[in-house]
C-alpha cells in the first residue's frame, strides 16, 4: 500500500533588488535607498525612484537539502501556492478575454455573454474573491 509524504527541498537564494535614485552622490543615493527599504517603499515603483529589477538568483554557494515527512494526508497548499494559481488565472483572463475579442471582431457580432462566464469566473478567482476554478480552461 502506498504512503503519502511531503517531500521538500531548500536552496539558497539572493534576492535582488534595483531601482533607480537621482542624488548628489553615492551616499546620498544609498541613504535614500536605505530609508524606502525601511518605510516599505522600495517596491512602489514611481517616476522618482522607478523598480528596475526584482529578481531571486540561486547562491553560487547553495547546498540543496532534502526534507521527506509522512503524513496522514497532504496539507493545504501555502500561501505562495495559492498567488502562484492567482498570478496563472490572471493570465488565463487576459488570453480568454483576447481571444473573445478577437473572435466576435472576426465574426462582427458582439461579445457572446456566455463566452464570458468562464473568463468572468477565472478572474473572480485570480483576485481571491472565489475558490480555484475547476471547469472549463481558457487556454
Amino acid at each position: 500500500m502506498k504512503q503519502k509524504f511531503v517531500v521538500s527541498y531548500e536552496i539558497d537564494y539572493i534576492h535582488r533588488v534595483s531601482v533607480g535614485i537621482e542624488a548628489e552622490n553615492r551616499l546620498q543615493a544609498l541613504h535614500t535607498a536605505d530609508q524606502a527599504f525601511n518605510a516599505g517603499l522600495l517596491w512602489d515603483d514611481t517616476e522618482e525612484m522607478p523598480l528596475l529589477s526584482d529578481d531571486f538568483h540561486e547562491s553560487d554557494l547553495q547546498c540543496m537539502i532534502w526534507e521527506c515527512e509522512q503524513v496522514a494526508e497532504f496539507p493545504q497548499a501555502d500561501s505562495s501556492v495559492i498567488q502562484l494559481k492567482q498570478e496563472q488565472a490572471a493570465m488565463r483572463v487576459c488570453r480568454g478575454l483576447i481571444e473573445v475579442y478577437q473572435q466576435a471582431e472576426t465574426s462582427g457580432e458582439s461579445i457572446d455573454l456566455d463566452d464570458l462566464d468562464v473568463i468572468v469566473r477565472w478572474a473572480a478567482f485570480a483576485l481571491g474573491r472565489t475558490p480555484e476554478v475547476k471547469t472549463a480552461v481558457v487556454a
